[in-house]
């Protein structure tokens, strides 16, 4: 009979512990649209050099997302009407979880408004600590308004 409750005992405490154990993370797609309203920031000489960014839309595993960022606009030393795109954008979902962004390889046309690039996930908090992965992203940016559109599609490890 102590047998058996000895038994019984490690099997429950065996169930208890492998319960408690968190989940691995698993790559997942990952899409999401949007717009947003770009303010320029510009140099002594009147250049736009960079933006701060909000944005707003629905992503999956995000849901219904606001955001901000800061973005700078590296120039291309071979084409004057190209621009590398270079900064961070951290998308907030409706229960405050976040996950930062960086942008890598943009490249945006100064004459269409068209920016292309990726945003990589970074570790963020709630469901998105640990996070990683990228989204290709493409932009349509009104130099005129700020106003802009985006669409990404990727994956995501959380």
């Amino acid at each position: 009979m102590k047998r058996f409750v000895a038994v019984r005992t490690l099997i429950l405490v065996f169930a208890l512990l492998f319960g408690i154990i968190p989940v691995g993370a698993s790559e997942r797609p990952y899409a999401a649209s949007g717009n947003g309203l770009a303010t320029f920031i510009t140099d002594g000489a009147g250049n736009v050099v960079g933006a701060t960014v909000v944005v707003t839309g629905n992503a999956a595993h995000l849901g219904s997302f606001t955001g901000n960022g800061e973005i700078q606009f590296l120039p291309d030393a071979n084409d004057p009407m190209i621009s590398h795109p270079a900064g961070w954008v951290t998308y907030i979902a409706a229960n405050g979880d976040r996950l930062p962004t960086v942008i890598e390889d943009g490249s945006m046309d100064l004459r269409t408004g068209i920016a292309t690039g990726y945003m990589v996930f970074q570790s963020g908090t709630g469901r998105f600590e640990g996070a990683s992965g990228k989204a290709a992203i493409v932009v349509e940016q009104n130099f005129i308004t700020g106003a802009y559109t985006f669409t990404m599609v990727g994956t995501i490890n959380y």
